[in-house]
């Protein structure tokens, strides 16, 4: 009988190649196909709630925490279960952009004494919506997770 771990590593090839194979909507093929495409034709995209105009937006004025892109904002792609996947920084929001059809955009400015955030936006799924009344561990502490 084989252990958890031998298990995976014998059917990982499998379950790779049926991620692969299966057909995604959105670009209408299969992801092993549409490697070898020139050119992918992106679909419409639907989505199952309220966006642009009639999409419940952040309040201004929020604090929030960011949500990392995974293997850029957190220092590369570490892949520890330990390792923070929302920012430790607190951020405020700098500007929204609202598109029709669009989910709306929200770009991040920096606290004082912060860093600045990556210039991307983030959609509210994104975000962590921080309490007034959160308090912040000290510096020192924090500063071990960001250096």
């Amino acid at each position: 009988m084989l252990r958890g771990n031998e298990t995976w590593k014998r059917r990982l090839r499998e379950v790779k190649k049926a991620i692969i194979s299966e057909p995604r909507r959105i670009i209408g093929n299969e992801p092993i196909k549409a490697v070898e495409l020139s050119k992918v034709n992106v679909g419409d995209v639907s989505y199952k709630r309220p966006v642009g105009v009639d999409e419940m937006r952040l309040p201004p004025g929020v604090k929030v925490r960011c949500l990392f892109a995974p293997g850029k904002d957190d220092g590369g792609n570490r892949g520890r279960a330990t390792d923070p996947v929302w920012s430790l920084e607190i951020y405020d929001l700098d500007r929204i952009v609202i598109m029709a059809d669009q989910p709306v955009l929200y770009y991040l400015s920096k606290g004082s004494g912060q860093k600045q955030p990556r210039r991307r936006s983030f959609v509210r799924e994104e975000l962590q919506v921080v309490p007034e009344d959160t308090e912040l561990p000290p510096d020192h502490v924090l500063e071990r997770y960001t250096s």
